[in-house]
């Protein structure tokens, strides 16, 4: 029987697409929905109105259907020591696909865990490099932070210095000042004790 699908139903029989399939291979043409809608159109009595291309999937699942009965029966005629043969084969086949696989298996773990190890060493060596670089960032830091502890400490001195200069400028300028009240205090003496010599 076609195939149930939601909607009409296919105006045509199961045993009128096998008719026309067989009337299809007698032309010597491939059996398609096409080809097996034309044969039964023409010669079955089946209306032109019919879809081809459902029609093709009946005509397809037919003909699969009609390939695994006759290779079902085909099988069903062997004799029983030639099956029993094929048996025994599917059994060697079967034998050396897994001995053939399980070897590959064996392999591929196998490299795949020579790889993990070499991963694992990389990762091991990268993180040893980070450490390294780490420590050596940590070391920088402590060099950059005793810089700028000398530097504070520099800008500090310098600071005092600065004031200590600023203080003896001025102590160096009322020295002055006195040095020159002294001097002019010297003159005054001097002139008026040559004054007094004169009277």
């Amino acid at each position: 029987m076609p195939e149930t699908k939601i909607g009409r139903p296919p105006k045509y029989t199961e045993a009128q697409v096998l008719k026309g399939i067989d009337l299809v291979e007698q032309a010597g043409d491939p059996p398609t929905g096409d080809t097996v809608k034309k044969i039964m159109c023409a010669q079955l009595g089946v209306p032109v109105g019919i879809n081809a291309q459902s029609l093709d999937k009946e005509v397809q699942r037919l003909l699969k259907e009609r390939d695994r009965d006759r290779r079902d029966r085909l099988v069903a005629a062997l004799p029983p020591a030639t099956k029993a043969a094929a048996k025994e084969i599917a059994i060697h086949l079967e034998k050396a696909v897994l001995d053939h696989m399980a070897e590959e298996h064996d392999h591929l773990r196998s490299s795949a865990g020579k790889r993990v190890a070499e991963l694992r060493e990389d990762l091991g060596s990268q993180r040893a490099q980070i450490r390294e670089l780490l420590l050596q960032v940590d070391e920088k830091d402590r060099e950059i932070a005793a810089l700028e502890g000398a530097r504070h400490d520099l800008e500090q001195r310098l600071a005092t210095a600065s004031a200590e200069v600023d203080l003896l400028k001025h102590r160096l300028v009322d020295l002055e000042k006195e040095q020159d009240f002294r001097a002019q205090m010297f003159r005054l003496v001097k002139e008026t004790l040559a004054e007094n010599r004169a009277c």
